[in-house]
């Protein structure tokens, strides 16, 4: 997060507009729309996160808008394969409270509408500067989801071994790891096979699959949108992350969940 230094001293600020000047530092980069919407097949809300990234950079982040700033007042339409069209509304919580600035909701069963794998999505959006956002997704389909029995796993001695079949439409295959102790994710992409020891470690030394905890594990097939954007969140050579929408940075992608499972990692 960008951090702006308050100087109380007036030489102190001073001294910084003159060491600026003779810095001749280039221009700031131009705020910029961003955009995150990702389809999933199984059923539920449909989240589309919309907001403008400040520093021209957006955040590749899945959890939500960090410190950018959301877009309140945005039209967001999504239309399905059979022509019908949803409107976004907001998500109210248990608590009653509403609503999140800059996430939009689509509920897709009160409008008779059933996310079908294989099918293709167009998202609209529009917001009160008069901008406008479009793109298109296919989900990957059809697929059969695998439910693994959850198993013990020792990580000293133990390797994870995972294989499915080929998903038409899927660009490439998502492997998640989440641990519901350390609420730590680890997410690769692979092809229809991954291996993994048990005492492997992220790039930073972290424990992929640390002891005591118990880990979702979840194979997802995802569409060519998610693939470009996301991969270099797990993927730090992967480069700048390319965007297929029209009118703003970010994905509106698919997946597909294939295979769970869970491992109690001792």
């Amino acid at each position: 997060m960008l951090m702006i230094r308050i100087w109380h001293a007036v030489l102190s600020l001073a001294l910084l507009v003159a060491c600026v000047n003779l810095e001749d530092p280039a221009p700031s980069q131009q705020s910029q729309l961003v955009v995150h919407a990702v389809l999933d097949a199984q059923p539920g809300d449909q989240t589309v996160l919309i907001y403008r990234a400040r520093t021209g950079a957006p955040s590749a982040s899945k959890n939500g808008i960090s410190h950018d700033q959301p877009v309140s007042g945005a039209e967001v339409a999504m239309t399905a394969p059979n022509g019908t069209t949803l409107r976004a509304g907001f998500r109210v919580y248990p608590s009653g409270a509403c609503c999140v600035p800059g996430e939009y909701v689509f509920t897709p069963g009160p409008s008779g509408v059933v996310l079908a794998e294989g099918g293709t999505y167009s998202l609209h959006a529009r917001v009160p500067s008069g901008e406008e956002v479009s793109g298109t997704t296919t989900i990957p389909a059809p697929t059969q989801l695998t439910d693994l029995p959850a198993r013990v796993f020792f990580r000293l001695r133990d390797t994870l071994r995972l294989s499915w079949p080929r998903v038409p439409g899927a660009r490439s295959y998502e492997l998640l790891l989440r641990s519901h102790r350390f609420g730590d994710e680890y997410r690769i992409f692979t092809d229809t096979t991954v291996v993994i020891p048990g005492t492997a470690l992220t790039l930073t030394g972290d424990e992929i699959l640390p002891a005591g905890a118990s880990v979702d594990v979840m194979v997802s097939a995802v569409d060519a949108n998610y693939y470009d954007y996301y991969r270099s969140q797990s993927d730090p050579f992967a480069g700048a992350a390319p965007s297929h929408l029209t009118g703003a940075t970010g994905v509106f992608g698919s997946l597909a969940p294939i295979l769970v499972t869970e491992l109690h990692v001792r």
